[in-house]
């Protein structure tokens, strides 16, 4: 199992165009903490997170199959 940084510095994004792959149009909607907003995005029904994004700190962007990957761990902090 990888080891995730929960507290990394993390920003919550919803795309504009329609929920596609293709990453432009964002709208910046929380900046927090990694594990914070995983939970956040979690939380939410399906139709609600379609469109969001989690931008990391340090580069990598993770989409609504990775949060939810990540929500599944036992190690959420």
């Amino acid at each position: 199992m990888t080891t995730i940084d929960w507290n990394a510095d993390a920003t919550l994004h919803e795309r504009d165009d329609g929920g596609s792959e293709l990453q432009y149009n964002f709208s910046t909607i929380k900046t927090g903490r990694l594990g914070e907003l995983v939970r956040e995005v979690a939380a939410m029904g399906a139709a609600d997170r379609a469109r969001l994004v989690i931008d990391v700190a340090g580069g990598k962007s993770l989409n609504v199959t990775e949060i939810m990957e990540l929500a599944a761990r036992d190690d959420l902090a």
